[in-house]
């Protein structure tokens, strides 16, 4: 009986995760649909495989509508020690804290 190499699958997972938000980021302004999709798949794998999405790459598209933010897309405003990013293609506002750095 074989067994699952389950950090094996973990890595290739997280990869194609990486690969496939990056590949959104490079269509968006070409294909908005496609974008989404490659979007759509990554999220897919990363919860069946239970992968964190990186930081840097979660805030480059909607939580709602999982559609890439670009330019004419999106609002950004800055209160009360937050940053809020709304999407205008659903009006989802996503609130991220500013945490202060510490000395």
């Amino acid at each position: 009986m074989l067994r699952r190499d389950k950090k094996r699958e973990n890595r290739m997972a997280r990869e194609r995760v990486v690969f496939l938000i990056e590949r959104a980021q490079e269509w968006k302004n070409k294909d908005y649909e496609l974008s989404r999709r490659y979007i759509e798949l990554a999220r897919k794998i990363a919860m069946k495989y239970r992968v964190r999405i990186p930081k840097e790459l979660k805030m480059a598209y909607c939580k709602k509508c999982l559609y890439p933010y670009r330019a004419e897309k999106f609002r950004v405003r800055v209160r009360k020690s937050r940053v809020i990013i709304k999407c205008l293609n659903c009006g989802y506002e996503r609130r991220v804290p500013i945490r202060p750095k510490k000395p």
